[in-house]
């Protein structure tokens, strides 16, 4: 896969603003790791009047950093399908154009979830043989990280839609966290064959019959996913942002308890300056910035969506893992594994 990737970044759907954007955008050149950015060019799309000034404070010159402008911005409470039809120059509509006419490779972007993903779905499309992609997200463990999917873009699923994420989550692990055979394990509510609904026990059937290229482990409970007992869990996307939700505000418990507990006493602050290297690797690890946004598998191209309260790190870190999915050849080992499922004859869309 050629080093050479060009990255689409939505600067106006996040929360932070563009001045978030752009930093991150300046920071992934500036501060990033070298072999990530080399032979990466960026384009930033939004409101160039607004851009070109932040773009200068920045000093976004030195960068290989371009503009593409659009006049429209689609809001965090905006519905989705209602906003892309009345908003065609929004930025993320511009951005996905982008992608579609061949001029960049990937898009990333920190706005709303459901008009990012339908407008990477509008003009991409899906590979050949997905009935639904779905969002992979990844979550610290003491171990590798876990992918869990799908994570919100998909309630109601069947046990062949559930099946095809194992796949592709499979895939997205071996390609961008090098897990040569990654363990996949199906969200239940115990570990017994029997256990969960007709949905999560016919998936659990057809796991177990195959295809190549999924390693099944069985079910997995909640508990599993952090202890790092699988690294692709698979489940629909109601239970997985509920899981991505409360994982989430995990740091910030484990943070507000240290705090409470530092100023509490002389010799609990001591402690705290002697472990302060250890406790910050800690946060680092939990931070979901460090991660930077999850993809939406299943797509033919690649789009990295972002958290929508993205700062300069988060951004920086979606960038690289726009870079990272370009490069693995995850969606060539979707196809593949995908032309190996004869099960998808007949599946609904």
């Amino acid at each position: 896969m050629s080093s050479e990737v060009r990255v689409a970044v939505d600067a106006m759907g996040g929360d932070r603003g563009p001045s978030a954007v752009v930093d991150g955008a300046v920071e992934f050149f500036r501060g990033g790791a070298p072999e990530v950015s080399r032979g990466v060019s960026l384009t930033v799309v939004g409101d160039t009047a607004v851009l070109e000034p932040l773009l200068a404070r920045a000093g976004a010159g030195r960068y290989r950093i371009d503009l593409a402008h659009a006049r429209q911005v689609i809001g965090m409470d905006e519905h989705p399908a209602e906003a892309l039809k009345a908003k065609p120059d929004s930025s993320v509509m511009v951005m996905a154009g982008l992608q579609k006419s061949g001029r960049v490779d990937a898009m990333a972007g920190p706005g709303n979830t459901g008009a990012m993903m339908a407008a990477s779905l509008f003009a991409l499309g899906r590979l050949e043989g997905v009935s639904r992609p779905a969002i992979a997200a990844t979550f610290p463990t003491l171990g590798n990280p876990a992918v869990v999917l799908d994570v919100g873009a998909n309630v109601g699923c069947k046990p062949e839609h559930l099946r095809q994420f194992a796949l592709m989550g499979s895939a997205y692990s071996r390609g961008v966290f090098g897990i040569g055979r990654p363990r996949v394990a199906l969200l239940n509510v115990g570990a017994e064959r029997t256990k969960g609904s007709p949905v999560e026990q016919q998936t659990y059937d057809l796991l177990s019959e195959g295809p190549p290229g999924i390693e099944f482990i069985g079910n997995i409970e909640g508990d599993g996913i952090l202890k790092g007992e699988a690294d692709v869990v698979v489940c629909d996307g109601f239970v997985g942002n509920v899981i991505l939700k409360f994982t989430e505000s995990i740091s910030h418990l484990i943070g507000g308890a240290l705090y409470s507990e530092m100023i509490s006493h002389w010799s609990s602050r001591a402690g705290f300056l002697l472990m302060r290297p250890a406790f910050s690797t800690l946060w680092k690890r939990l931070d979901s910035a460090e991660y930077g946004g999850a993809p939406l598998l299943g797509l033919n191209g690649v789009s990295i969506i972002a958290h929508g309260n993205s700062g300069p790190q988060a951004i920086k870190n979606a960038i690289a893992a726009a870079c990272g999915f370009f490069r693995s050849g995850v969606n060539r080992m979707i196809g593949e594994g995908l032309g190996g499922m004869s099960a998808l004859q007949g599946v609904s869309q």
